[in-house]
């Protein structure tokens, strides 16, 4: 089966039971444009892949590719080869540097009222101090209850899904906003010194967020843009 190519990646699959999430950091612009072509072209057609999507970091180097698939044990055994497209890739663009690779799975999430279209997704990685899943899932219950109990919610922000790693030490937020500055804008509206990166919003609900006891302070934002996407 041939893959198709599309330019729109939802983060909200429906039947997506399982994510394989991934950053690279390339050596200039035309190697990030060469390795998101050379991913695409070389993803199979796999069973159990819903969509193959890669994103360019705007701020910087990265591409961050986002495989979704209908569960953890479609996702693995695709895994278990996957060497062989990573082999093609590098041989056409040599010198990609893999940061990270965390397999997770869907928590829980948060979708705004709001219809516009996404132009931006944001990828908070939250490390935790040692890995504990009931960590995991109390500090996204944590994060949902100050966004769920936010008066005014942030402007611009049309979704939030929580990925929890498979080994119990970290959490992945993938958020679709309508544009890079909406984000930007969102940030600066909390003062808490312990939100590195800014914070969306500064009541005591937003500050036991950061205060958060399972959690380690260093945490890495990203904002990305779709390249594009493949799907079977």
């Amino acid at each position: 089966m041939s893959m198709k190519r599309t330019f729109r990646a939802p983060i909200r699959h429906p039947g997506a039971g399982a994510i394989n999430p991934s950053l690279w950091t390339l050596e200039s612009p035309a190697a990030q444009r060469a390795a998101a072509e050379a991913a695409l072209s070389a993803m199979p057609a796999s069973p159990g892949l819903l969509r193959f999507s890669v994103f360019r970091g705007l701020e910087d180097l990265t591409l961050f590719l986002l495989s979704q698939w209908t569960d953890v044990a479609a996702r693995d055994a695709f895994l278990a080869i996957s060497a062989v497209p990573r082999a093609s890739v590098d041989e056409e663009v040599p010198g990609i540097r893999r940061d990270w690779r965390k397999p997770a799975s869907p928590y829980r999430g948060f979708v705004s009222g709001e219809k516009e279209e996404a132009g931006c997704l944001v990828v908070v990685h939250q490390p935790l101090l040692r890995p504990d899943p009931q960590v995991q899932r109390d500090w996204v219950d944590t994060v949902l209850t100050a966004l769920e109990a936010d008066p005014h919610p942030p402007s611009g922000l049309l979704s939030a899904t929580f990925f929890l790693s498979d080994d119990g030490a970290h959490v992945l937020n993938l958020a679709e906003w309508t544009s890079a500055d909406a984000h930007r804008a969102a940030l600066r509206h909390g003062t808490d010194p312990r939100a590195q990166h800014g914070s969306i919003g500064d009541s005591p609900l937003w500050r036991a967020v950061r205060s958060h006891p399972g959690i380690r302070a260093e945490y890495e934002v990203r904002r990305f843009e779709l390249l594009g996407a493949v799907e079977p």
